[in-house]
């Protein structure tokens, strides 16, 4: 799906699509915007942090590390995701991606990731309850903010 709309200061074609990724330590959802409204889009992976606990070593007595399991179950979320990523961007290759989530879960998913370069802005904050109307009012500034760039 590949939404154009004109823009009719300057008659030019403009892509209107962006990708927003929902990003916490437990769940990720993506987006495909066109505009108007916010289409989710399915990850090849599993998108919530449950899936990959089963697999991880038992703790056993008192010499087990929580903090230390924990992380180890982020990263493999996160590499997931970010794997998932790879082939939404192959089939969406020239829009933008923005990266919603906190401060230290987007800090952590651009160290692993391997799509850096396709992020167009990592914004921080807690956006997992927002609306989809929330969401787009949230949003607004930044597509703006590149609508405006790429004129």
């Amino acid at each position: 799906m590949n939404v154009r709309k004109t823009d009719n200061h300057q008659g030019k074609e403009v892509n209107a699509d962006k990708l927003v990724l929902l990003l916490s330590a437990k769940i990720a959802r993506l987006y495909l915007y066109d505009g108007i409204e916010f289409k989710k889009l399915k990850l090849n992976e599993s998108d919530t942090i449950e899936a990959y606990e089963r697999d991880l070593p038992s703790m056993v007595g008192k010499f087990s590390n929580a903090q230390a399991a924990k992380e180890i179950l982020v990263n493999k979320f996160l590499l997931h995701i970010d794997h998932a990523l790879g082939d939404v961007l192959r089939d969406h290759p020239n829009i933008p991606l923005y990266i919603l989530g906190t401060k230290k879960t987007n800090g952590h998913f651009n160290k692993i990731s391997k799509h850096v370069k396709r992020v167009t802005e990592y914004i921080h904050g807690n956006y997992n309850e927002y609306t989809m109307h929330e969401l787009k009012l949230a949003m607004e500034p930044h597509f703006l903010a590149l609508d405006f760039v790429k004129k």
